[in-house]
């Protein structure tokens, strides 16, 4: 289930009866819990080449996306997002080399920032 689904299923399900929205007290509150969860975000941070990258990639059937991060005090520090739409060739495939396929993209991607780095 995508992790944003929750905060909008009040407005979809409004579209198809009405030409217009209507404004109710679910919708406000969906709204401004997306909007909060979308401005509290961590932000991006600039790659330190002497520490390892961390790759983390998922995959919904027709996209893959996926975080590059490094260890930041005693977390992980955010330092690349990434998405794309996955090959219909790939969307075919059983989920298992999906996966696989996912991750083949994003570390192609990944290597913009990371030049190839492995301290």
């Amino acid at each position: 289930m995508d992790p944003w689904q929750h905060f909008a299923r009040p407005a979809p399900a409004q579209l198809p009866a009405v030409s217009y929205l209507e404004k109710d007290p679910e919708m406000t509150a969906s709204f401004n819990a997306l909007k909060g969860a979308l401005t509290s975000a961590p932000c991006l941070g600039l790659p330190d080449y002497h520490l390892p990258f961390h790759l983390y990639v998922t995959e919904n059937g027709t996209t893959c996306t996926g975080v590059l991060a490094q260890e930041h005090g005693s977390g992980y520090r955010p330092v690349a997002f990434y998405s794309k739409v996955l090959p219909v060739v790939v969307q075919g495939m059983p989920a298992c080399l999906r996966a696989v396929a996912a991750c083949s993209i994003m570390i192609r991607d990944c290597e913009k920032i990371t030049c190839r780095n492995s301290p």
